[in-house]
């Protein structure tokens, strides 16, 4: 696949916008995966990363299909991703052969979805690898050089994101609000499919609402996800206009 240039830029400014405002680890999280997705051709994407005992969860998921083979990942204890985070090395598998080799029980689960290869890139935060940035394709074949260097200049800015973290934050508590952000990206979802379902659009589009949101009212993105599913009375999914995406 050719990676345009224009693409690239424009992820980097839409990116380094939320790094510029210290913005939500979640934002910040769901924008990389996206463009992932959309630069790198690849049909899933996932992000994992430490919570506060330092086991890896899933911070943010290009689709329905990455959610499924991450979390078959943390359920099965094996997979690229798990070796690239323990390792501190970018994990290839160009190949369904391959992947069956190397991780025999969570391949066939992956085949079942689509997966015949991968492409993990570690997130790493002052030495220490502290999660992966994990690209997965329908189809075979390695990424390309450009592709692998967009892949980890995506994962420098998420580990970027999260020293930003560090910080306005000391210690333990660092970890605390990684484990904040794990949990929230639950709710988040459920957000996203409540308006996705009550507008009648795409989740992406449903994200909008929810970032347009907090950004306009400055508060946390996992705020606005939980009024709308309801813990707090008054959420933005009430009647907000499927356009404002």
């Amino acid at each position: 696949m050719e990676v345009r240039a224009e693409g690239v830029a424009a992820a980097v400014d839409d990116v380094a916008q939320v790094l510029a405002e210290r913005g939500d680890p979640l934002d910040l999280a769901h924008r990389v995966v996206q463009h992932c997705a959309t630069l790198l051709s690849a049909s899933a994407v996932g992000f994992l990363v430490e919570d506060s005992a330092g086991r890896l969860g899933l911070l943010a998921a290009s689709s329905s299909e990455a959610r499924v083979v991450e979390l078959l990942q943390l359920e099965t204890d094996e997979g690229p991703c798990l070796d690239c985070h323990r390792s501190g090395r970018p994990v290839v598998s160009p190949d369904a052969a391959d992947l069956a080799r190397r991780w025999p029980v969570w391949s066939r689960a992956a085949s079942e979805h689509g997966i015949v290869s991968v492409h993990a890139v570690p997130v790493q935060l002052r030495g220490r690898t502290i999660g992966a940035l994990n690209l997965f394709r329908d189809h075979e074949g390695p990424y390309s050089t450009v592709e692998t260097d967009v892949a980890h200049a995506m994962a420098s800015f998420a580990a970027i994101g999260i020293s930003q973290l560090e910080a306005s934050a000391q210690g333990e508590r660092l970890r605390d609000q990684l484990q904040a952000a794990l949990e929230g990206r639950v709710v988040l979802e459920q957000a996203k499919g409540i308006l996705a379902e009550r507008h009648r659009i795409h989740p992406d589009e449903a994200f909008g609402l929810l970032r347009t949101q907090a950004r306009s009212g400055r508060r946390r993105l996992l705020d606005v996800a939980t009024e709308v599913v309801g813990a707090t009375p008054g959420g933005v999914g009430a009647d907000a206009p499927a356009g404002q995406a």
